[in-house]
């Protein structure tokens, strides 16, 4: 843990992580992701144990180190140690030519080595020691032998002469550097490096108690709390002081970002916090957060009046996409390409220092105004500044992803976290698509049929041409017995030709056993592009690396590309022959390229996790019989040849074949069911979690599906609001899909009636584009005169300002929009720039094979969790004793209402509290559909409400 030590016995010493201390002190040169390690978690933790296994019964794993430098305390796990040869190991995976490896890179590698060194030297009482930098090639092939034959190894390498270092047999895909070093030189080293950091490290430890004083007496800003406000402060306390998870449902108007920042800050000196993470899912929740902390910790004129700082020493950092951030979206991470990238490293120290002065909140504008005096990258400046920010701002992802940034320094800094998470009631939905891919069938169709051609390395020809076998592969499989793959096949009609969809159960592992080789040897090809089967295709170098696609400048959203042709992908190479030379075309990389990489590396880490929270499903598209013999050429990339024009015309004289589906025909994708065995693990690793929003009902529903502990505390606060301030109407109306044309004329009429009633600012729900176009227009015909404006598909950032500001204090008309939407939450219209809202729909989402295949799952996964809850732990103590704790009872939930029922209501409420925002708002809301009236329906509604039929 980077903290200050609690021991008050001896002077205080700052404690920090091997790897910190190095990337604090030993980074230099440019910024650059070209050649980083790509192995998934597994494939790393599999590297490192093929080592180990490799090394004899002597060899130790995992050597927990510490020591004492001057004001710091270093601790860390090395890799590994050989005690026969006295040599401390270094392991790192990656993928290609380690030639290709930067230097800086290489020399954080072993400043990182020498300081496990030095303090292996400290721990064992060594005179010196031999220090090894191992690489691993998670792509090149591992011996395969028996257990006898690596046994039969070990002992050849337990007999080696320790005075040769160099005398072990080397393996196919371990490249190793070794260096001798004496105890004073380590000592010397180690040195170095603390010196550059103590200066910045005894900062640090002043920063820390100052900012624990502060806080320790910091004062709720206002003279009285809100209705509710609170009880839900005290609550945040309880949670933060006993490590507890709390999920809250507080109505709009409590006050949750204050309630919950407040006690969350004044807990952290003496819960031992390090790091407060707020997140939230919209920029707007951003913003709030940062007036919140703004009101606690206010600014103070200095002495001179000119310069604000704030009055409580408290770092605020906030964090946005790179999409947003980035200064160079089309440039790749590195300083050939990028000049905020180059030498990054070496003018970071003076944009840190001055960023950690500035002393006021460290917001979007401010980072970028730093970043860019230094002539750095912004986006990476943040990054950087997170590692000394006492509250950090961000988005759900930035803990929750898969490669969440605060997740990962949270982990390798032993920080303890409290969690604050804004709108959780998106967290499930949000969660889902973190942790969902798919293939874009259509891009890997024209990608494999390319890659397979002459011009590119032959092993990633041979692995796309078995990749696209066992694409096609994938429309063949039907319902196993148990232990196979299990499918469920859901039918639906195109033009009277099938389309078919696949809901499996169980992973196809012939395919992804493909998909796997393939990504080897696309990243061998992306890491050595000059060892093409043919060099003269191989001109141009790719600007990528083999991590993930924001690290390289590669964002669809800022970078869309154009369908590939012969003109703008194709590079035309000479292949000489023993008798004639033939001109054949190769791709280079390309973004679209990457697109592609970069989906099957996600997808290949997903499977990894795989288990009954997931479903793995087979789209397979319309085939009109007229077009079924066509695809003989659509599938040729198995034959390595494209086809001709000779081919196609031989090919259509033959008589008609039926085949089966080309690549592009088969979409597969992997879903995530139910977020909670992803997400538990990262609620578990913080001291204290958050969870709170207006909209959280039934809490049984997001406590199970977001992995909450059994302990996790409910509350639900009492409204702020009384009845009296809005007028709720439940209208016997039909707004299902059959009887929508029945009710365009009288949902037009009750909008016409009430703006009439009482002219103002309205907003109306549909749930669909096509139902919002057809009342609008219905009421435009009604009354012309009620003025109104309509959200449209795909509007830009600048249109969705316009919509919310024709809502005025003194403006009238109505605002239509699609439920669930940008409108639809997120947005503050208080007093009289929204006085009611016309709500019809329930907001469920459609009937459709893909929710159909996800409520099935659920159920099972449903069935499984509660099983799992329910089983008797063993009592502390004797793990011989049968003594068993007694679990909760785990209340039933039924995957059709998780489906559809409860994020429509969710949706409801959420659209229907934009009226009432404070104590003073009056207004109406108006409930359009007789499903309304349900007492299901009726018992997710805001207690508050006193609806009327």
């Amino acid at each position: 843990m980077i903290k200050a030590d609690e021991t008050h016995a001896e002077p205080a010493r700052y404690r920090i992580a091997v790897r910190e201390l190095c990337a604090f002190a030993a980074r230099e040169g440019d910024l650059d992701l070209r050649f980083t390690p790509s192995p998934t978690a597994q494939q790393g933790i599999r590297g490192h144990q093929r080592i180990v296994r490799r090394r004899g019964k002597d060899y130790e794993s995992e050597i927990s180190l510490s020591g004492d430098i001057g004001n710091l305390t270093i601790r860390g796990r090395a890799d590994g140690y050989d005690p026969k040869r006295n040599c401390l190991e270094e392991i790192k995976t990656h993928r290609g030519d380690l030639s290709r490896q930067p230097a800086h890179h290489r020399a954080l590698h072993w400043a990182q080595a020498r300081v496990y060194g030095a303090l292996m030297c400290r721990s064992r009482d060594l005179e010196g020691i031999t220090l090894a930098l191992v690489y691993l090639d998670i792509a090149a092939d591992a011996p395969r032998g028996t257990k006898s034959e690596h046994d039969e190894q070990n002992e050849q390498n337990e007999q080696t002469d320790q005075a040769d270092p160099k005398s072990r047999k080397a393996q196919p895909d371990e490249q190793r550097l070794e260096a001798w070093w004496s105890r004073e030189a380590l000592e010397a080293e180690l040195a170095r490096l603390a010196a550059r950091f103590s200066e910045f490290a005894a900062n640090e430890l002043a920063h820390r108690s100052a900012r624990d004083s502060a806080l320790s007496r910091l004062a709720f800003p206002w003279p009285s709390w809100r209705p509710g406000q609170r009880q839900l402060a005290e609550h945040a306390y309880k949670a933060v002081m006993t490590g507890r998870e709390l999920l809250a449902e507080a109505p709009t108007g409590t006050g949750k970002t204050l309630a919950t920042l407040y006690p969350a800050l004044r807990a952290m000196p003496a819960s031992g916090t390090d790091r407060l993470f707020y997140l939230t899912a919209r920029t707007p929740g951003r913003a709030l957060a940062l007036d919140a902390l703004a009101t606690l910790a206010p600014a103070a004129d200095d002495s001179e009046g000119q310069k604000k700082t704030p009055a409580t020493p408290l770092r605020i950092l906030e964090l946005g996409a790179r999409s947003k951030t980035c200064e160079h979206p089309s440039l790749a991470c590195h300083g050939e390409s990028c000049p905020l990238a180059r030498g990054f490293y070496d003018r970071l120290p003076a944009a840190r220092d001055a960023a950690l002065a500035d002393q006021r909140p460290l917001n979007l504008a401010t980072t970028r105004r730093h970043a860019l005096a230094h002539d750095i990258c912004p986006y990476f400046l943040a990054q950087e500044l997170s590692r000394w920010a006492d509250v950090i701002i961000g988005d759900h992802n930035h803990y929750f992803d898969s490669h969440a940034l605060l997740f990962a320094l949270s982990q390798a800094n032993d920080w303890r976290t409290v969690v604050l998470v804004d709108e959780s009631h998106n967290l499930i939905e949000r969660a889902r698509g973190m942790y969902s891919t798919e293939l874009d069938a259509r891009q890997f169709h024209f990608l494999l049929k390319q890659l397979s051609r002459k011009g590119h390395p032959a092993p990633l020809r041979s692995a796309s041409r078995a990749l696209a076998r066992q694409w096609r592969a994938l429309e063949q499989l039907k319902q196993g017995a148990d232990g196979e793959t299990q499918a469920s096949k859901v039918d639906s009609k195109d033009a009277g030709h099938k389309a078919q969809r696949l809901a499996l159960e169980a992973l196809p592992g012939d395919f992804l056993k493909a998909l796997s080789q393939w990504t080897g040897a696309m990243g061998d090809w992306l890491a050595e592009p000059d060892k093409a089967a043919n060099p003269a295709a191989a001109r141009q170098q790719p600007a990528t690396a083999t991590q993930a696609p924001e690290q390289l400048g590669l964002i669809a959203s800022d970078a869309p590309s154009a369908a590939p042709s012969a003109t703008d992908t194709g590079t035309a190479t000479t292949v000489s022959g023993s008798a004639s030379s033939t001109a054949r075309r190769r791709v280079e990389p390309d973004v679209e390229m990457m697109e592609a990489y970069f989906a099957a590396l996600t997808l290949a880490r997903l499977a990894e996790g795989f288990g009954d929270h997931s479903l793995f499903e087979v789209e397979l598209s319309a085939t009109p019989p007229a077009r079924q013999a066509s695809l003989a050429s659509d599938s040729s990339s198995s034959s390595g040849a494209a086809s001709d024009a000779g081919t196609e015309a031989d090919a259509s004289a033959r008589p008609h074949k039926a085949r089966g589906r080309s690549v592009r025909q088969i979409q597969p994708r992997l879903r995530c069911v139910s977020p909670a065995p992803w997400l538990a693990p990262r609620l578990r690793a913080s001291h204290a979690i958050l969870l709170f929003s207006a909209t959280l009902n039934p809490p049984a529903y997001h406590h199970r599906l977001l992995g909450l502990a059994d302990d996790a505390v409910w509350l639900s606060v009492d409204s702020p609001f009384s009845a009296a301030q809005v007028q709720v109407s439940r209208h016997r109306l039909s707004t299902r899909l059959r009887d929508r044309d029945a009710s365009y004329r009288p949902i037009a009429e009750l909008m016409a009636r009430q703006y009439r009633q009482r002219p103002g600012n309205y907003l109306a729900f549909f749930s669909s584009f096509a139902y919002l176009e057809q009342v609008a227009s219905t009421l435009q015909q009604l009354a012309p005169e009620i003025p109104q404006w309509r959200q449209t598909r795909a509007m830009t950032e600048a249109e969705r300002t316009g919509f919310i500001q024709r809502f005025t204090p003194e403006g009238q008309g109505i605002g239509f929009a699609v439920l669930g939407g940008a409108f639809g939450e997120g947005i503050d219209l208080p007093g009289s720039r929204l006085i009611g809202a016309f709500i019809a729909t329930l907001g469920l989402a459609g009937f459709s094979p893909e929710n159909e295949a996800l409520k099935q799952r659920l159920a099972t996964w449903l069935d499984n969790d509660a099983q799992r809850r329910s089983q008797p732990q063993q009592a502390e103590g004797d793990p011989h004793d049968n003594t068993r704790a007694s679990r909760p009872v785990i209340q039933p939930l039924n995957a059709d209402d998780c489906t559809y029922l409860y994020p429509g209501l969710t949706r409801v409420v959420q659209a229907a509290g934009r009226v009432i925002r404070s104590e003073q708002d009056q207004g109406v809301i108006h409930l359009i559909d007789d499903r309304f009236m349900r007492p299901e329906v009726a018992r997710l509604l805001p207690r508050w409400w006193s609806p009327t039929n």
